[in-house]
């Protein structure tokens, strides 16, 4: 085995994270020199830390990433946490050895008091079956057809047939739209222009007061992940009811499965909702779904956390893990002085604090 250490990434070491980078893999998400400095070296909380596996000869191997984000215990109580990313391993180099140091590596990191990641069907072996990593909580994936052909097309192979059932379910649109209008016009919540920059920070100020445990939300975080990355935005639509603004929700159109998804990527609202503010908000997400055509609204959360439970129920569904790649389960190292295992469950978690899209 190599030797595993931590190293502070920098810009000297940018070519040879995108080469060992191009051993495994060839999106840009990986091997695109733009988006690695915006992740990596251009982050609100500074720069990633490098979990790396070198040969005697200093070649890089392998590496995985620390992102460093504050993590919130309390309104008052934070400490220095960060989410591993990035894991890639020269094939050539991989195998259980190295593996097993690399994951090592992970769990106490000088200087940073929290860690939390997720796995894959691969890393899964390692950390659940091989370590034995207690799980965290984890991620509901919650959505709702709109178009459905796409997503019929895997079990249907006739195409006049598919476009007769998108014609057949027009209805259901349109009730969706109507549903949401009128629910909006009960409410007095809708969409609003951006507000100003004070409104805007007392949201995340309210968002601490009710979310519980959570990464940190912030203005600067919801520019940095939404706005100012070569592939990683999406789009904030601010919230108001009865003319004042309660929070934002973030959507990004991505591809899932061949399918065109609007993906709720991050909620934060300044206070705790009425119900039928609640079902507002998630019609509005319906609606904003459709005037962007797509095929599915999909989000993933950890619904263990109160302040994102209500997103269970109508008009979402909850899609059962056998229908996706891979479950989503939270793995999170910490002593028990700094953050206690008992109130893991219940930590705030959206894709906003995943590295998927």
């Amino acid at each position: 085995m190599g030797s595993i250490k931590l190293e502070n990434f920098d810009h000297d070491g940018l070519q040879e994270q995108i080469a060992v980078g191009k051993t495994v893999y060839s999106s840009p998400e990986v091997v695109d020199s733009d988006h690695i400095r915006w992740k990596h070296l251009n982050g609100p909380y500074g720069k990633s830390i490098a979990i790396t596996l070198r040969d005697g000869k200093g070649i890089l191997l392998g590496r995985s990433f620390l992102q460093p984000r504050k993590f919130r215990i309390s309104k008052t109580l934070s400490c220095n946490g960060a989410l591993v990313t990035d894991l890639v391993i020269d094939p050539l180099a991989r195998n259980a050895s190295t593996l097993i140091g690399m994951t090592r590596a992970i769990t106490s990191p000088a200087g940073i008091e929290l860690v939390a990641h997720t796995s894959n069907e691969v890393s899964d072996l390692i950390y659940q079956k091989l370590f034995k990593f207690p799980v965290a909580c984890k991620l509901m994936a919650l959505g709702l057809p709109l178009y459905f052909a796409k997503v019929l097309k895997p079990h249907l192979k006739n195409l006049r047939a598919l476009n007769v059932i998108d014609y057949l379910f027009a209805p259901w649109r349109w009730g969706l739209i109507g549903i949401s209008s009128t629910f909006v016009a009960l409410s007095g919540v809708d969409f609003m222009a951006r507000p100003m920059e004070s409104e805007s920070l007392e949201v995340f100020d309210g968002f601490q007061e009710i979310s519980g445990s959570h990464f940190e939300r912030s203005l600067a975080f919801h520019r940095w992940r939404f706005g100012e990355g070569p592939i990683f935005n999406g789009e904030i639509k601010w919230i108001k009811s009865a003319g004042i603004c309660i929070g934002c929700v973030v959507f990004k159109q991505v591809e899932i499965g061949g399918l065109n998804a609007c993906v709720l990527m991050d909620i934060v609202m300044r206070r705790n909702l009425t119900g039928l503010e609640k079902m507002a908000i998630k019609l509005l997400a319906v609606k904003f779904s459709l005037k962007l055509t797509s095929d599915v609204l999909f989000t993933l959360v950890n619904t263990d956390n109160p302040a994102l439970k209500w997103l269970i129920g109508f008009p979402f569904i909850v899609i059962p893990d056998r229908l996706l790649p891979h479950p989503t389960p939270i793995f999170i190292h910490s002593s028990e002085e700094i953050y206690p295992s008992s109130n893991h469950k219940s930590i705030y978690l959206t894709l906003a604090d995943l590295d998927y899209f």
